[in-house]
């Protein structure tokens, strides 16, 4: 008999208080009455779980590396998300592949995968995965649940070879994934058992086209909700795959009347949401919310945005918005700047000290947090201009029915209750030559965790 059953709960928990602070999220997993002590307890410290936005990791076209879009915070230390310790990130051009509760994917060199998280600067690379580059990597990080990760690797629709193979249904009956897990360092298959219908043939999953893009999503995205990971797959469907018993289910995309030209998943207040933008002759956003009952799963609409009066805007030489989010590292050069024309100001070291006080806290308004429903809010009717701007959907608030929008790199944030429109400040890197061809691909909201030991650890950033 396992000893710790016999132990009071009280003296249990006083057992697990004398670990370190993220430790408690592993005997969560080791027994039902352990779990029930931690949380009974609050052993976990909630500020060590993603609970808040911190910003938008973007990749962008034809530019050297990703960056984070950040909201000003006064939060101490500062979470520093300038990855460049990661192999290659600064100069190689390669993307953020995925994020998952304050982890991020990051596809490096030769597609070498990297694990890494900016808040506690901790990485690690994964092992190389045999066999062809013909899939996509998806991460699975639950600090609440372990401090192990998964990536999970989905295959392409398989390319036509014959005839008899057009036919064959997809997703398979039996779909035998590639998994990387933390735990063991290494690469198996796992087998998950199709509930339900499949999509159809691997004929008709070609019919969902893999657009040429200039601009926009390379890849698909997907959401981690509730212990089931939701992937947008080719063919128009969401493999919802149950991590718990291996098995998945196939739910079908709903359809629009009206042209499309995006399909966006993610996570925001109630769990899966699904954005579609339509064409950019119309600018219409429609945004549903997956309802999952024993019964029957079903998407429901719940907003249809008319985005045209903002395709129009003129958010150029704004007034009155000096309190914006920042890239990182555009911060420090802009802080350099303004220190130096106060150095060329003022003579007296003790008045310029003052001075330059004083006009930090009148730049930043006294408090260098964002509001989330008072900073910044737009006014339409003040900010019309005479051509249409090509908009970006970079993602959900992962706790509020907010959408971000980018509006030729312009970002504002579009809340779906009240229609109120906060602009956010400028995405485009101060070296980001101007091109024809400038635009994003991917974007990812970023929720910092503090919960999570990684093999490589850098103590700063060398900017």
């Amino acid at each position: 008999m396992d000893q710790t059953e016999t132990l009071p709960d009280d003296t249990l928990a006083n057992v697990l208080r004398r670990l370190p602070p993220c430790a408690p999220a592993a005997p969560r997993c080791v027994r039902r009455t352990w779990c029930d002590v931690v949380d009974a307890h609050r052993l976990l410290l909630p500020h060590l779980l993603p609970h808040s936005l911190h910003g938008i990791f973007i990749n962008y076209v034809d530019y050297r590396r990703p960056h984070c879009f950040a909201r000003p915070s006064a939060q101490k230390p500062a979470i520093d998300c300038n990855l460049d310790f990661l192999p290659g990130y600064a100069h190689d051009y390669k993307p953020i592949a995925d994020h998952c509760n304050g982890l991020l994917l990051y596809r490096g060199r030769t597609d070498l995968l990297y694990v890494a998280n900016p808040a506690t600067r901790q990485w690690e690379d994964l092992c190389r995965k045999g066999g062809d580059y013909k899939w996509n990597p998806y991460l699975v990080f639950d600090p609440a649940v372990s401090p192990h990760y998964e990536v999970f690797s989905i295959p392409y629709v398989p390319e036509k070879v014959d005839l008899a193979q057009d036919s064959m249904e997809w997703p398979p009956s039996s779909w035998m994934l590639d998994v990387f897990s933390s735990s063991t360092r290494q690469w198996c298959k796992r087998s998950f058992l199709r509930q339900g219908e499949a999509m159809g043939t691997v004929a008709n999953a070609r019919l969902d086209t893999l657009r040429q893009v200039w601009s926009g999503a390379r890849w698909r995205y997907s959401v981690y909700w509730r212990g089931s990971l939701y992937v947008h797959c080719r063919g128009a469907f969401v493999a919802r795959l149950s991590l718990s018993d291996g098995k998945y289910q196939v739910i079908k995309l709903p359809n629009i009347a009206e042209s499309e030209r995006e399909r966006y998943l993610g996570k925001s207040e109630k769990g899966v949401y699904l954005a579609i933008m339509a064409d950019d002759t119309v600018h219409r956003l429609w945004v549903y919310n997956l309802v999952e009952s024993s019964e029957q799963t079903d998407w429901m609409l719940k907003y249809h945005v008319d985005l045209e009066p903002w395709a129009s805007a003129w958010l150029d030489n704004l007034k009155g918005f000096d309190k914006t989010w920042t890239l990182d590292g555009e911060g420090d050069v802009k802080k350099a700047q303004e220190e130096a024309r106060c150095s060329l100001e003022y003579d007296d070291e003790d008045e310029g000290e003052d001075d330059d006080g004083e006009e930090e806290e009148m730049l930043m308004g006294g408090n260098p947090e964002w509001n989330s429903d008072n900073d910044n809010v737009l006014d339409l009717e003040d900010d019309r201009g005479g051509f249409s701007h090509y908009i970006d959907f970079l993602g959900f608030h992962p706790y509020n029915e907010v959408v971000f929008l980018g509006l030729s790199f312009k970002v504002v944030a579009y809340h779906l209750k009240t229609s109120k429109v906060q602009y956010l400040g400028n995405m485009r890197p101060s070296d980001y030559y101007l091109l024809q061809t400038n635009g994003i691909y991917e974007s990812f909201p970023y929720t910092p965790c503090m919960i999570g030991e990684l093999q490589k650890h850098t103590s700063r950033s060398s900017h």
